[in-house]
């Protein structure tokens, strides 16, 4: 069997099992398949996608020499190799101390706030944006994240410690 065909094959099963939670979720009542549903139908959007650009470009571009790996220019540059999926103890504890920041933020200030305030922390501090680029991107994703959950889903939010303060607003 050709690459080309198992990869169609593995995109019917993901189509079948796709279709398959839809029609589960027709069971399911208004508020409950409010989640699966539109997840669904994003994956065989996505699932019909990938199946196009594999069938319909040419085969040399979807060749990838998974053996052949380019470093990364600073370690070449550096003269000594770097692993960037090497775990050490300092990346763990990095990684612990964001989650708490995270999970400290929304205690104190909020899931809202919360939610931008680290989003634009990390975006800009990791350097993948400027500032001003971080913030734009931070309040996008924290308007798609307020009109999802709490204006579609109806989820009451969190207001953290704030919450008096919250309340005495009206």
């Amino acid at each position: 069997m050709s690459r080309i065909t198992q990869e169609n094959l593995i995109a019917v099963l993901l189509l079948a099992l796709f279709a398959g939670v839809i029609v589960l979720t027709l069971e399911f009542g208004p508020r409950a398949r409010l989640i699966p549903l539109p997840l669904a139908v994003f994956g065989i959007v996505l699932t019909l996608v990938q199946l196009a650009w594999q069938n319909l470009r040419s085969t040399d571009d979807l060749q990838m020499d998974l053996i052949r790996v380019e470093e990364p220019v600073a370690a070449v540059d550096a003269g000594k190799p770097r692993d960037p999926h090497k775990t050490t103890f300092a990346r763990e504890l990095a990684a612990t101390g964001l989650v708490v920041l995270l999970l400290g933020l929304v205690y104190v200030v909020g899931l809202v706030p919360a939610v931008f305030l680290f989003t634009a922390g990390y975006l800009v501090l990791s350097h993948q944006y400027r500032l001003v680029k971080g913030l734009v991107y931070a309040a996008a994703f924290t308007v798609v994240m307020h009109l999802l959950f709490i204006m579609a889903l109806q989820v009451t939010p969190y207001h953290g410690l704030l919450q008096p303060f919250v309340d005495s607003l009206g």
